[in-house]
């Protein structure tokens, strides 16, 4: 007890002279839900002891230095980056002066949202971007994923930093992304580079070319059928020319020699009849000599 004060009923006019006790009691607690990034905040409650003067204003302070100021408990201390070890004294104050510094609360980690992400960077692929970021600072709470959006419209959610977004191919967009903990979001990073999605390699390189060029290289059925036919003429007048000397040939054997003789022998009976002698005149006739 301060030196001065006075006990009892008839003192408590001379003790509105004196300045409050210490405070008691001091516990903090974290706000963390909806905090910003670097500007965390804790409440402090506490109490003035029974016998102590009134207070008008109480004033916490943080071990990191941060202070806040209230006229009753509790009081807000803002403006605390993310710590896993914060402690709060707190002082009363009335006319009459500024008490001592309570004790010092029990530690408290402080956390807020995570920090907003750097742009993200997007690279093209055919039909699909890949949008990539680094990991900011989590505000003292896990981030448990981002939330990605495009320029055209397109958003999702992932637990990497890192993601693949179909896309059609010749559009051009940017993308951004924050971050969430327990806490809440972080704020949107800024616009990434403007990418043009890659169109398809295949559809629009083949059809054109191919096409025209395979019907005049397959034309089979006009080299076919020509070559067949040729054929019969060429054989039929190999048969014909042999049969005055030689009877028919065939391709392979040779000719028959024996049928080939008779046609020299008959032609020589009919010129020897008629030698014998006749008497008168007489005249040649055919076949021999004889009477006129």
């Amino acid at each position: 007890m301060a030196a001065g004060k006075k006990i009892g009923k008839k003192s408590q006019a001379s003790n509105d002279f004196l300045e409050p006790l210490a405070p008691t009691g001091v516990s903090a607690t974290n706000v963390g839900t909806g905090r910003a990034f670097g500007n965390g905040a804790a409440t402090v409650s506490f109490s003035l002891p029974a016998l102590s003067p009134a207070a008008t204003s109480f004033t916490v302070t943080s071990s990191t230095g941060q202070t806040g100021t209230g006229s009753s408990s509790p009081v807000t201390v803002s403006g605390i980056t993310a710590n896993a070890s914060v402690t709060f004294t707190v002082t009363a104050t009335n006319a009459a002066g500024t008490s001592a510094a309570s004790s010092a609360s029990s530690a408290i980690a402080i956390t807020t949202v995570p920090a907003t992400p750097s742009a993200p960077t997007a690279t093209t692929g055919v039909n699909q971007d890949t949008v990539s970021w680094s990991a900011p600072a989590n505000g003292g709470s896990a981030i448990t994923g981002y939330t990605w959006q495009s320029s055209d419209g397109k958003s999702g959610t992932t637990t990497s930093t890192s993601v693949n977004v179909t896309q059609e191919g010749s559009t051009s967009q940017t993308y951004t992304v924050f971050a969430t903990n327990a806490n809440g979001n972080s704020g949107t990073s800024a616009n990434s580079n403007s990418v043009t999605t890659t169109p398809p390699f295949f559809p629009p390189f083949f059809p054109p070319f191919f096409p025209p060029f395979f019907p005049p290289f397959f034309p089979y059925f006009p080299f076919f059928p020509p070559f067949f036919p040729p054929f019969f003429p060429f054989f039929p007048p190999f048969f014909p020319p042999f049969f005055p000397g030689f009877g028919p040939y065939f391709p392979g054997f040779k000719a028959p020699f024996f049928p080939g003789f008779g046609p020299y022998f008959p032609g020589f009976g009919p010129f020897f009849p008629g030698f014998g002698p006749s008497f008168g005149p007489s005249f040649p006739s055919f076949g021999g000599w004889g009477p006129y």
